[in-house]
Order: C-alpha cells, then sequence, then structure tokens
C-alpha cells in the first residue's frame, strides 16, 4: 500500500438516505456522510464538543443536532449553528465511484475569514460560558482586533456543566473540565486575572481591585452569577461547601474521599446532580429540600415525583424539610432541621440557588429578579451588551422577560453579541436548552415556561421514558423529555423558528419530527 497515499472510506450510496445521514468506517477511522439533492458530502463523525456520535443526531431544516448536548451544525458545509460546540464540523472531500460515496480524509481548509470590524479593541468582564462564545465567534467570524478578558479565577476556561456530573464519581483531574489546553493563547486573547469592582456602561470602563482602569471599543458584560448561602447558623463550619466554580468541585470531590456521609440542602439541578454522583463514589447521601417533590413548579408533579423515585432507588435518601442550624465543633457533624431530625453529615453541600454579579455595574437598577433589563438585542447602551446569567431579556419564545442560567443559552448571547460587535443587526431570538445528567439518564428541556397551565404528557414518566409539553397562555413554549430525543429536538427547533404547532395539533398526535 502507497503509504502516502491518503485513506479513504466508503459507503454504498444505498445506505446514505436522501435527506438523511449514515456513518462510514474503515478501521479505526470514520466519517458521517449526509446526502440530498445537492449530493454528498462527509463531515467528522463525533461531535467536537464532547465527542457524542453524530449518527445519532437529528436532522432539522437543513440542520443536524448533536444527539446529546443540541449543538447544531449546517449540513451544507459543517458550519457551527448552535452551541455548546465552539467550532465548525471537520469536512472531507468527496467523490461518487460507481455505487459508492468515497470520502477521502485528509480535511478541507475552512475558508480563511477576515472582517472589516467597525471596532479594533473589545473588552469582556467575565470567562464563563457567554464570555468564551463571544471570543471564539469573533475569531471564527474573521475579527483581528485586540481582545482582553477580565475574570478573578485563575483558571482557563472550563466547562462548568461537568463540575457537578462525572467529576465528582471519582477523583478527577481539574484540567478534565478545561475547554483548551491553553485558551487564551489558541485565540490571542489578553488574559487578566483580576476582580473586577466597577463598570460604568456609558464610558465603557471597568476598574479593577488593584486600581487599575480598562476600557474597550466594545464591552460585553458577563459576570455571571455566585453561590447562594443562607446564613445558616454553621454555615461558616469545616466541611460545608458550595458547588459553583472549578475550585468548589476539586475542594469538594477531594473532601468526599475522607467522607462517608453527605447532606445535600436543595433539590435543584445541581443538588440533585451531585447527589447521584458521590452516591456512585459510596457515599451516604442525604437530600434535605423545603419541597416534598423536587422540579414540581418546573416539570409538574409526575416528572418530578418520577425523578425522586428514580434516585432514592439509587440509594439517595430524601427528607423533607428546612435547616434550622448546621452544627458541629469546627468541623461540620450533623445538620439540624426545624423539626427537630438530626441529620449526620461528614459533608454539606448547600445548593440554594445562584445570586446575578450584577453589584458592580454603575447606574443600572436590576429588576426584581436581580438581572440586568435589556432589550431584545441584549443592548445596555452604545456598544456595551449583557449576556449570561445576568441578563434580563425579552425572552422570545414565551413572550415574557425572562433571567435565564442556562450554561447553552449563555453561550448563544455570547455568540449573539460577537456578531452584534461585528455589526450584525437584529434580536436575540434562540430557544433556551438545558440538560441535566441525573444519574444515568439525561434531561432535556427547551423553552421557557413560567407559571405554565397545563401539561401535555406523552410517554411514561415513572420508566423516565416520556416527554411533557408546557402551554402558557395557549401555546406549548417548553417540553421536557427523557429518552424521546426526536420529538425533542424537532419541538426545539420548531420553537427557535417560531412554528411549534398548537397544543391541540400535540395532544392530536402531530408528527413534529416530520414538520420540522
Amino acid at each position: 500500500m502507497d503509504q502516502d497515499k491518503p485513506r479513504e472510506i466508503r459507503l454504498a450510496l444505498d445506505a446514505i438516505p436522501l435527506g438523511g445521514k449514515a456513518e462510514g468506517k474503515a478501521g479505526d477511522d470514520a466519517v458521517l456522510f449526509v446526502r440530498d439533492a445537492d449530493g454528498v458530502r462527509a463531515f467528522q463523525a463525533k461531535c467536537p464538543h464532547l465527542g457524542a456520535p453524530l449518527a445519532k443526531g437529528e436532522i432539522c431544516s437543513g440542520r443536524l443536532y448533536c444527539p446529546w448536548h443540541k449543538a447544531a451544525f449546517a449540513l451544507s458545509d459543517g458550519s457551527l449553528q448552535e452551541p455548546p460546540a465552539l467550532e465548525a464540523l471537520t469536512r472531507y472531500p468527496v467523490r461518487i465511484e460507481g455505487g459508492e460515496a468515497v470520502a477521502t480524509l485528509s480535511p478541507e481548509l475552512a475558508p480563511a475569514r477576515r472582517v472589516d470590524a467597525p471596532v479594533a479593541h473589545v473588552l469582556i468582564v467575565g470567562t464563563g460560558a457567554a464570555a468564551v462564545a463571544c471570543v471564539t465567534t469573533l475569531r471564527r467570524e474573521g475579527f483581528a482586533g485586540r481582545i482582553i478578558m477580565v475574570g478573578r479565577e485563575g483558571h482557563p476556561p472550563y466547562d462548568r456543566t461537568k463540575l457537578s456530573k462525572q467529576f465528582l464519581a471519582k477523583p478527577t483531574p481539574p484540567e478534565k473540565t478545561l475547554l483548551e489546553p491553553d485558551f487564551s493563547a489558541a485565540h490571542h486573547v489578553e488574559r487578566i486575572e483580576a476582580e473586577a469592582t466597577r463598570i460604568e456602561p456609558t464610558a465603557r470602563r471597568v476598574t479593577l481591585a488593584d486600581g487599575r482602569s480598562l476600557t474597550g471599543d466594545a464591552l460585553l458584560i458577563a459576570t455571571g452569577s455566585r453561590a447562594v448561602v443562607p446564613d445558616f447558623e454553621g454555615k461558616d463550619l469545616d466541611g460545608v461547601m458550595t458547588l459553583r466554580s472549578l475550585d468548589d468541585a476539586v475542594r469538594l470531590s477531594d473532601a468526599a474521599g475522607q467522607a462517608k456521609r453527605v447532606v445535600v440542602v436543595g433539590a435543584g439541578f445541581i443538588g440533585l446532580e451531585a447527589a447521584a454522583f458521590l452516591t456512585k463514589r459510596g457515599l451516604s447521601v442525604t437530600v434535605l429540600s423545603r419541597e416534598a417533590i423536587p422540579f414540581a413548579k418546573r416539570f409538574g408533579d409526575e416528572v418530578g415525583a418520577a425523578l425522586k423515585r428514580y434516585h432514592a432507588g439509587n440509594g439517595v435518601t430524601f427528607v423533607t424539610g428546612s435547616v434550622a442550624r448546621i452544627a458541629g465543633d469546627g468541623r461540620v457533624a450533623s445538620v439540624e432541621t426545624e423539626s427537630g431530625e438530626s441529620l449526620p453529615a461528614d459533608l454539606v453541600l448547600i445548593g440554594a440557588g445562584a445570586a446575578p454579579e450584577t453589584g458592580i455595574v454603575a447606574g443600572i437598577e436590576p429588576d426584581e429578579k436581580g438581572g440586568l433589563p435589556v432589550g431584545a438585542d441584549l443592548r445596555l447602551a452604545e456598544n456595551v451588551w449583557v449576556a449570561g446569567d445576568i441578563a434580563a431579556f425579552p425572552e422570545h419564545g414565551s413572550g415574557v422577560t425572562a433571567r435565564i442560567e442556562h450554561w447553552r443559552l449563555a453561550q448563544q448571547h455570547g455568540t449573539h453579541v460577537a456578531r452584534a460587535i461585528l455589526g450584525a443587526q437584529g434580536d436575540f431570538s434562540g430557544a433556551p436548552f438545558f440538560w441535566s445528567n441525573q444519574g444515568d439518564k439525561r434531561l432535556d428541556y427547551g423553552g421557557y415556561a413560567p407559571d405554565f397551565e397545563r401539561i401535555i404528557l406523552q410517554g411514561d414518566p415513572a420508566a423516565l421514558d416520556f416527554i411533557a409539553y408546557y402551554v402558557r397562555e395557549g401555546r406549548a413554549v417548553a417540553a421536557c423529555s427523557i429518552g424521546r430525543n426526536a420529538p425533542f429536538t424537532a419541538f426545539l427547533h420548531l420553537l427557535g423558528e417560531g412554528r411549534v404547532p398548537s397544543p391541540e395539533a400535540i395532544e392530536g398526535g402531530a408528527d413534529l419530527a416530520a414538520l420540522a
């Protein structure tokens, strides 16, 4: 065999459905073939986010959605359409020989892009999901100007979604969470590790704790949130922890190696994810929550009860009640509830939610939920934008002002802002989506449905095989699912395009995948 000849993967054309996809393999190599009226194309077989097999994804109106976390790519050229992936698909040359499609495993070079940007210097406060998506989009679109990113964390940008999941199931090196080994070098970013103490939007000025002052032609405020710790007696004892940052996760994981009993205060996403994975590690985990049924307000009683049964079946103990105090002599020994119970604990994880970091923004009054009110374009002032947890913005699908703490939505915001910085006009209309690893089950949620009026439930929540649609003001504006990837992905796509069928049509068995 000619060692210099590029490797090839062949697949019969008949194996690639028109309007569909199929994976082709040769030894350890694989590509994804897609076929439509314009011909056959070949892309990398795994999602660049976390390696999901794209052959198991869904195609909706010329987009390919990752089966796990709903990154979306254009079938025409593999370009990135939606995060959490931060880069396009690698494309391979294809030729047709007889009845076969043949992909040559020499990646096609993406065309070099350079944009004539209206600004030369972008300043970003924050190093989380919105900030990272803004940087990667700017560079992907060809922005060659200066980018400064300010944040107090010493780590390079990392994937926060991993912290409450597999990271806790066993001792895990912190670098496993990094988005790239050296994000700043890869994207030509000036990284300043410092605390921002004041942001003046109209002047686009940021003051740091050491007295330095920074300005930019464009400013993105993406300061994120901080963990909330209620003023419990004993909250400062050793062994009482929160889980918001990578440092938090490292401390919790290290402490779990020496502990036997954990009490998790709060049955939200972080709390139940952490409970599930600490249980996998062999710890005895008790979840203390004020609500008898977790997630009932968001997902409804049936779904919440099913999730509670699932976790209980895997060893998590649930106690309904509130914290009276955390007891111990220097180090935590137990959590005492207002009803008089004493829950022994070597560790206590406080999962009481997060509060937006908006206090340093001068001249802007936060709304009742702590967010910074912005218009649908996310603009706060001239050449100043807000993104992520702190943004109180008009949510397109529901029509209400929302402040949403989703990793992927923050990335969508950051992407939108980057394009606005480069001169694009228009409102943000992305559909919110998040996933939650409830132990070995992945729960998907798309849309926004505060105070939903009713639920259209299909499947069996008790078996954790269902999709639930949430109806508000006569429209299905959100969906929650486990095990129903095709209709859920179709709903998410239709929601983003404003084409969700009526609740009556959904109840009548509308084929969402066919509509998408």
